[in-house]
């Protein structure tokens, strides 16, 4: 699904102490903005370093529906991007009824599923780091209801970053052609600590971007510092808790009734 062009008649925004808000509505503007560049949204194969072309990567580290948020946004906005998801987490199950109808979601609106590997969760050996990661990919395609061709690292070890060729057999962000020989940038932590990516100079100058941004940090209707993102995350994992308990323990009462 390419990028659609937009009406370029208002300028993108100024560059003078320029900031990202971490919204919504600003992941919105800062799309509509490198649309209004010229650029286009291309999946990690399509990426060629001196052409006006992002590569939209999303970690999904926290939280898939939140995620969804995200990416309903996009489609909206009629953009592809690359969700990499997390088989082995504790902070969500990407087996859940909830996730499997919601990744298949992701599917529906356009974008695309790829395998956040956690090599921190096997033995550091290459050959075992490439099977578990292929075992993990298999699972992700049975759960999401179809491919996953590429792979991102979760916190990847140095020896990780920038490694040539394919792992498990499959492309990931972070050979030297879509890592090293392009401009890179993230959000990481909650901010742009490098930059605006609309500052950068390979935007200036043309060249194409992977723009690493993580759900978590955007999926508000208004701005969110980093910190109140993840309360309002605990916040809805708590409510959803205290619905099933409640559930349970109304039915463990109507059981009780009926015994009694």
């Amino acid at each position: 699904m390419p990028m659609n062009a937009l009406d370029t008649s208002a300028a993108p925004r100024t560059a003078i102490h320029r900031q990202a808000d971490f919204s919504l509505s600003d992941y919105r503007a800062l799309i509509a903005d490198l649309q209004g560049l010229g650029y286009r949204d291309t999946p990690l194969e399509g990426l060629v370093p001196d052409r006006r072309l992002v590569f939209l990567r999303h970690d999904v580290d926290l939280c898939i529906a939140r995620a969804l948020r995200v990416a309903e946004e996009e489609a909206n906005l009629g953009v592809s991007a690359s969700y990499y998801v997390l088989v082995s987490t504790e902070m969500y199950n990407p087996a859940s009824a909830q996730s499997r109808d919601q990744l298949r979601r992701l599917r529906d609106l356009g974008h695309r599923i790829g395998l956040h590997f956690d090599a921190t969760f096997y033995h550091n050996e290459r050959t075992a780091l490439e099977t578990a990661a292929d075992e993990e990919c298999a699972i992700l395609e049975r759960l999401s209801g179809g491919p996953v061709d590429s792979i991102s690292f979760h916190r990847p070890a140095p020896e990780l970053m920038g490694l040539a060729g394919e792992f498990a057999g499959r492309r990931h962000t972070y050979e030297p052609n879509v890592f090293t020989e392009v401009a890179y940038i993230s959000d990481s932590s909650g901010g742009f600590f490098q930059g605006h990516p609309l500052d950068h100079p390979s935007v200036t100058a043309g060249r194409a971007l992977q723009l690493l941004t993580h759900p978590i940090w955007w999926a508000d209707d208004l701005a969110t510092p980093s910190r109140l993102a993840l309360d309002r995350m605990r916040g809805e994992r708590t409510d959803a808790l205290d619905r099933v308990l409640a559930a349970a323990t109304a039915k463990a009462k109507t059981r009780s009734a009926k015994a009694g």
